[in-house]
């Protein structure tokens, strides 16, 4: 099995190999990352949200697959690039998640982190 490590180091070497770090700066590689996760949400577009994923065919299942691929390569090459620990910011991330939704309170309630998510979004300049 490949570890996120040897994955790092693999894609690394997949753009050393082709010359690709001139285009790989951090304002390239968000917005790859985010035509990518733009492209798994389009899967799913139209869908109501009930059907379980193991009822979607093989093609929908292989293309959702992929584009999960596409999202981590270009999120792990941006940590590259940045020199971010996505491992070590995950688990930041989580306990800052635990500290501001705490169990007492948020649990089983979407609207509460809805609200708390529109309040924590910056005004656009």
């Amino acid at each position: 099995m490949t570890t996120l490590q040897q994955l790092i180091s693999d894609l690394e070497r997949f753009a050393t190999e082709r010359d690709w770090q001139p285009f790989h700066t951090p304002k390239n590689l968000a917005m790859a990352l985010s035509v990518e996760a733009a492209e798994l949400v389009e899967i799913f577009q139209w869908e109501d949200g009930q059907r379980p994923f193991a009822d979607y065919d093989l093609a929908q299942q292989t293309a959702t697959r992929h584009e999960v691929a596409d999202i981590l390569l270009y999120l792990l090459r941006f940590c590259s690039v940045t020199g971010i620990d996505p491992l070590a910011a995950a688990v930041e991330k989580m306990r800052l998640n635990a500290e501001k939704y705490p169990v007492e309170t948020a649990k089983g309630r979407a609207k509460q982190v809805q609200a708390s998510l529109s309040r924590d979004t910056p005004a656009a300049d």
